[in-house]
């Protein structure tokens, strides 16, 4: 299967180089886009539709949290991994609540990042150990407040928390519609009305709100969260 990846990066060089590499992979067609307003970004995203977007969020000032939060709206079916030169644990968190579900250090490998784009795509996040800690702990204090300020899950549909369930066992968008007969386009559809819902914006903070909330079902595979794609 062919990834769409669009790369955003304030650094030409840094976009370019890194194009050129991830496109020596036979499975991912490389878009990039280089200094631009929040608005351009966003319209060159909707027109591209990517499977994953890689962004770097170093520093991660407001345009930046715009940016995520923009393209976790208009584009709920893509996948949002964030690459940073900041290690601080607590800017990680930041990112997992605004909805990206990924983190790469610009110190990793390119290995380490076409593994995480491939795991993002199959709809896997993943951090780094040294801030999964910081990201969970985050993810589960908004879900808590998320749900005393409104209580969302009475409002899903029985299919909608169904496919929540089904997330929390660790189970990808393309397992789930096979086993409802559904195609992905529809299962997708669902989990972003579920999102809009929940008020969440990423796989990893739907489960942890859901385990906040005690809905039934396994834990997702730790691998899930923080080994998926290595």
């Amino acid at each position: 299967m062919t990834l769409r990846i669009l790369l955003l990066d304030d650094h030409q060089m840094l976009v370019e180089a890194l194009a050129a590499r991830l496109g020596t992979e036979p499975d991912l067609v490389v878009d990039t886009r280089g200094p631009s307003g929040l608005e351009t970004v966003v319209a060159h995203a909707v027109r591209a539709r990517p499977d994953v977007v890689v962004l770097e969020v170093s520093p991660l000032n407001d345009e930046r949290r715009e940016l995520i939060l923009a393209l976790r709206r208009r584009l709920p079916e893509s996948h949002v991994i964030a690459l940073s030169a900041d290690e601080d644990p607590r800017t990680a968190g930041d990112v997992a609540v605004l909805g990206a579900e990924g983190w790469v250090s610009k110190e990793a490998d390119v290995g380490e990042l076409v593994a995480m784009v491939r795991a993002a795509a199959r709809g896997h996040g993943w951090f780094p150990p040294e801030q999964l800690g910081a990201a969970l702990e985050r993810l589960r204090g908004e879900a808590r407040r998320a749900r005393r300020r409104t209580g969302p899950l009475d409002r899903l549909t029985d299919r909608e928390r169904e496919i929540l369930t089904a997330m929390v066992r660790g189970e990808a968008i393309a397992t789930l519609a096979r086993k409802l007969r559904l195609s992905e386009n529809t299962v997708r559809s669902h989990v972003g009305n579920m999102y809009a819902k929940l008020g969440v914006h990423s796989r990893l903070e739907a489960i942890a709100f859901a385990r906040s909330a005690g809905l039934p079902g396994e834990p997702a595979a730790r691998s899930d969260l923080a080994g998926a794609g290595r």
